[in-house]
């Protein structure tokens, strides 16, 4: 987020841990389960998705009349080979008709009109539907994949925008992988879905040409050998109870897989620090037998049900054309080109069929896809701006907080009646054992969650009313665990601001002392950075995010136990460094090392959500009050003359996850 020097991750990274460990309680805030697999059609997903193909009718319309086409074409074939057979061989005439009604007739040897012989008149045309057919086939997957290519594309700027828009909390609740798996292995499975659409389109068309084709031709001959699609629903109806069971253990099987492998990946170095390898390669394999197992039984219900489709191809071919329309032919009411029509027209009707059933299992996913990615569209950032909230005004730096509460659960406040208040230009420390509520009150202040009682105000703006963009554009914020990003030294100083010179990210790593050891990389600021900068020592990586956090000339800094991990030598420079960055601005600096606060000008203590003492480093001793205790704790054993220790900390070593 802008203006945030460490990245907002760490706060709560230990509950996230936790969550993504899978001891989360389920809450009404959790998305559903990744796991669950959707219907083979659900109406809202469908209606949904063609909700965003309005900017792109012309291609919508160009497949579908592709589809049209090509299906009209496919399903003709075999009634111009009829055609052909009658005039080119019999010579007979021919009528179309459905239900005993007339609707065209073609004279005896037709193609005499061209002085052709009938059967080079029906070669030409059945040459000119094949290109039809070729053409119509091609444009319509080349339009429709345009189609879903932009919708796709709309799909993920949708969710990109969406996902930096949503409050921390959200993040805090739910597990990295959870949403990693909705906006890309379910943005994927649309993709899937949406090369397979225009198929599923084609073979429902084909299905209803073709039975509209042998209708009009023999309705009934063509009532007989349609006689076993009722056979075929019913087996299909059938199977999928047990494929769906199928697909679902497929999916548990591979998350398991998927949660093994990102665990021992992630905590390889206690993997084998511990020497659990061959342990852990046990249990993997007992979730990849699994998953091997359970894809396997898929596999057989697939087979299955190909072998049962074909067998109903050979019933409807047996029964419907060499039978039954055999002893029509021999008897005079049926004519031998029409038999041979039906013959290639069932062969025809069951290709969709067998599709279709194929593209039952990824339909189906689609579905759950599409449902879980809409699920977390759908979800409202906790925080959000007033339709009539205003620009902040540049920031002096007076914040005051009026009778705040707040809680994460209801009933339970992490924050009680919190009265305070800080002048443009002081430098506050905040201090108080874990849990206390330092780290929530600097959250509310960076507005990542709003006051659940009374209000907080920057130069007297609530900052309720403000536009958070041009609020948290004066702010920034170092945390305990630097985060930096892919790209080079300098691209990571400016990250906030693009429009900050080379000469401004200079200036900012000259003031915290980073200059120097960045000069000192191979490429000085064009060094490259791995992944989250680990080629980079812990302390260099605080101090680039130290130069990320003034390179905007910030007026209120916050920094959030931002020297808990660095050593001694380098909080000695950030302190030298801090003296100047922070003259002038508002700084609000949570810490356990008494170096870091002692010169504070304001040091404020809280005890389970309150503010139970202000004052000065050496007024707060005097009193001997909460602060005095949490200053005996770590020295009063060790330091029995009361003689203030240089440096050191004033409470335990964890951070402070509030």
């Amino acid at each position: 987020m802008r203006g945030v020097g460490g990245g907002f991750g760490g706060m709560m990274g230990g509950m996230r841990g936790l969550h993504a460990g899978g001891m989360n309680s389920p809450t009404m805030d959790n998305l559903s389960d990744d796991n669950a697999l959707g219907a083979v059609y659900n109406n809202k997903v469908v209606l949904r998705l063609i909700s965003y193909m309005g900017p792109f009718k012309s291609d919508v319309i160009k497949s579908l009349i592709s589809v049209l086409i090509y299906t009209i074409a496919n399903a003709s074939i075999p009634g111009l080979i009829m055609l052909a057979i009658q005039q080119g061989i019999t010579g007979q005439p021919w009528d179309l008709s459905i239900f005993g009604w007339t609707l065209l007739t073609i004279p005896a040897n037709a193609g005499d009109f061209w002085s052709w012989h009938p059967l080079h008149f029906f070669g030409l045309g059945f040459l000119a539907l094949t290109l039809v057919h070729f053409a119509s086939n091609y444009l319509q997957f080349v339009f429709m994949a345009r189609v879903g290519q932009s919708i796709l594309y709309a799909l993920r700027m949708q969710m990109f925008s969406h996902l930096q828009d949503m409050s921390p909390s959200f993040f805090h609740r739910t597990a990295v992988g959870r949403i990693m798996s909705r906006s890309q292995s379910d943005v994927l499975q649309l993709q899937e879905t949406f090369e397979m659409l225009v198929l599923a389109l084609a073979d429902v068309l084909t299905l209803a040409f073709i039975v509209l084709f042998m209708l009009m031709v023999d309705w009934q001959l063509a009532l007989v050998c349609l006689s076993i699609v009722p056979v075929l629903f019913f087996i299909l109806g059938y199977w999928q109870r047990f494929a769906r069971r199928s697909f679902m253990r497929i999916r548990r099987a591979i998350a398991m897989v998927n949660g093994e492998y990102n665990q021992n990946i992630t905590g390889v170095r206690v993997v084998q620090s511990l020497n659990r390898q061959e342990e852990n390669l046990e249990h993997f394999k007992e979730l990849n037998q699994e998953h091997l197992d359970a894809n396997l039984q898929a596999s057989r219900f697939s087979g299955g049900l190909q072998p049962m489709v074909e067998f109903l191809i050979g019933v409807g071919m047996g029964f419907g054309i060499v039978l039954v329309g055999g002893i029509m032919a021999k008897g005079g009411s049926l004519e031998w080109p029409v038999l041979v029509a039906f013959a290639l027209w069932i062969q025809r009707f069951f290709e969709p069929v067998r599709h279709l059933t194929m593209q039952y299992g990824v339909f189906q996913r689609s579905m759950a896809a599409g449902v879980r990615i809409f699920e977390l569209m759908d979800l409202q950032p906790e925080v959000k701006d007033k339709p009539d909230a205003v620009e902040m005004p540049p920031i002096r730096g007076e914040i005051r907080f009026e009778d705040v509460n707040f809680h994460y659960v209801e009933g339970v406040e992490v924050l009680q009646g919190i009265d305070l208040h800080i002048r443009p230009g002081e430098n506050v420390a905040l201090v108080g054992s874990t849990g206390a509520g330092k780290s929530t009150l600097v959250t509310l202040i960076h507005r990542f969650a709003d006051v659940t009682k009374g209000k907080i105000t920057i130069d007297g703006y609530d900052l309720r009313d403000v536009r958070r963009e041009s609020l948290v554009g004066q702010m920034s914020m170092v945390l305990q665990e630097p985060y930096l990003f892919s790209g080079n030294v300098k691209d990571n100083i400016r990250y906030c601001y693009d429009d900050a010179t080379d000469d401004d990210v200079i200036n900012a790593a000259k003031a915290v002392g980073a200059h120097d050891f960045i000069m000192a990389l191979e490429n000085g600021y064009d060094t490259i950075l791995a992944e989250r900068g680990v080629n980079l020592s812990v302390g260099q990586r605080q101090l680039i995010s130290f130069a990320r956090a003034i390179v905007g000339d910030p007026r209120i800094i916050v920094l959030d136990e931002a020297t808990a991990n660095i050593d001694t030598h380098t909080e000695i420079l950030i302190q030298e460094a801090l003296s100047h960055v922070l003259d002038g601005r508002t700084s609000i600096v949570i810490a356990h090392r008494l170096s870091t606060i002692r010169s504070a000008d304001k040091i404020v203590v809280l005890d389970k959500g309150q503010i139970v003492e202000v004052g000065r480093h050496e007024d707060l001793l005097r009193q001997g009050g909460v602060y005095a205790r949490l200053y005996a704790i770590n020295y009063g054993l060790s330091h029995g003359n009361g003689a203030e220790p240089e440096g050191g900390s004033l409470i335990p070593a964890p951070a402070d996850n509030d």
